[in-house]
């Protein structure tokens, strides 16, 4: 008995996976082909995504093909679904110069060097801000393990994108060191601004080559006076966030349990700090300013403050240790951006100029680096001042915060990064 035939006729709806929440719903295909993609909705969260429609018409969801370029070319890679070592598109990973299977710590390392070569402060090219912004783009979602599974799986065409969107540019680049998570700690850290501050002046078609002697200086004048008046409100609100967070301690009854518990605290904050980027760097330069500005408050009881005038001395010497480092690694990185433009005139290959160019950006970034460790050291000593040496403070409660910055020091020096592979096996 021959099995009965089952008429069929031409799919009307298409069922896809929402790129937002990950629910399957249908819609009703267009007519013709030539409707291309289609703005469609999800019933479950309200997601608009673009679509290709015209491929399911054109049943190239059921052709596979071979040879994808990774060109963010939907019609060669929306017949199936990608992995983490094999995924549907490698643009991100193609603009970044690193392979699908990259490490974080990997794609962070080429993002910098990137991102230093093509910003459009530094690279006055007429396409390095397109650049810059694809980059910023790139690795705002391969270094996001929930949106690059997201990618690797279906590719750029289904509204990747971090929560809130992209973000400025100059901004993400700006958060790379730090991030918000250490605002309430060292306030904000003025790369960005800095870097194309220090740019915009060293450019002879710029503005400020164009002013007067007297102008400049009218200008440097009012530039310093917003940046004291910036400062001096950036420590206050430290020094507040600071008493606060110390309260818990000096509130308490001081005894073996209440000193548990604010170590424990201190602990799960910097564990939770530490995996910010420069996070592990920033909580040593923070417990170390802390852990000097507390001995030097308790050295006032030992004999004749002995103590005091040791750490003081310290504190002098880490200063002139920490500028000299910082003035070497700019001089450093001058010396290395003036061989890049030695080599343009001399016509480098291609090979030496990007070696020179990766080098280049180490370096600047390291001076970068050390230039906001200087300032946050600076900022962080001033509001350990105000907090230790309170006037309308008890002497008591003065030295239970001293107590309390010292072991918040401790914890925050002894702040290892995480193993790679830890990392790795834990995203």
């Amino acid at each position: 008995m021959s099995a009965s035939i089952i008429s069929s006729h031409k799919p009307a709806h298409a069922t896809v996976k929402c790129p937002k929440c990950q629910t399957l719903f249908e819609f009703s295909l267009p007519t013709q082909p030539s409707s291309g993609k289609a703005q469609v909705q999800c019933f479950s969260c309200n997601n608009v995504a673009e679509i290709d429609a015209a491929s399911y018409i054109n049943n190239t969801l059921n052709t596979p093909k071979t040879g994808s370029t990774g060109n963010g070319n939907t019609s060669e890679r929306s017949w199936r679904i990608g992995t983490d070592d094999n995924p549907v598109s490698t643009e991100y990973y193609d603009i970044l110069g690193v392979a699908p299977t990259a490490t974080a710590g990997e794609i962070k390392k080429k993002y910098y060097n990137l991102a230093m070569k093509y910003h459009p402060d530094k690279n006055q090219e007429a396409d390095a801000e397109e650049v810059f912004k694809k980059i910023s783009e790139a690795y705002q979602v391969l270094s996001d393990p929930v949106l690059r599974k997201k990618y690797n799986e279906y590719g750029p065409q289904n509204n990747i994108a971090p929560e809130g969107g992209f973000v400025n540019p100059q901004d993400f680049f700006k958060q790379q060191f730090g991030g918000d998570r250490f605002v309430d700690w060292i306030g904000e850290i003025s790369i960005a601004q800095d870097f194309k501050e220090a740019m915009q002046e060293s450019n002879p078609e710029s503005e400020e080559a164009a002013l007067s002697e007297e102008e400049k200086k009218a200008k440097e004048e009012q530039q310093s006076e917003e940046r004291s008046k910036a400062r001096a409100e950036r420590v206050n609100k430290l020094a507040e966030n600071l008493t606060n967070k110390l309260a818990m301690f000096t509130e308490s009854s001081g005894d073996e349990e209440s000193v548990a518990k604010f170590k424990a605290y201190i602990q799960h904050e910097a564990n939770d700090l530490q995996a910010e980027s420069y996070g592990v760097e920033l909580l040593h330069a923070i417990g170390y300013t802390y852990s000097l500005k507390a001995r030097q408050c308790l050295g006032r009881d030992e004999f004749l403050g002995i103590g005091r005038y040791f750490h003081q001395f310290r504190e002098k010497s880490h200063i002139l240790g920490e500028t000299y480092s910082t003035l070497r690694s700019a001089m450093d990185m001058q010396s290395t951006f003036t061989q890049l433009q030695d080599a343009d005139k001399k016509g480098l290959d291609a090979e030496a100029r990007t070696a020179l160019e990766e080098q280049a950006a180490q370096k600047g970034l390291n001076a970068l680096w050390r230039g906001s460790k200087l300032e946050v050291e600076s900022v962080l000593r001033d509001v350990c001042d105000n907090v230790l040496g309170d006037p309308s403070c008890p002497r008591h409660v003065i030295k239970k915060r001293a107590q309390a910055l010292k072991i918040i020091g401790f914890i925050f020096e002894k702040a290892q990064a995480e193993p790679v592979a830890e990392v790795e096996e834990k995203k």
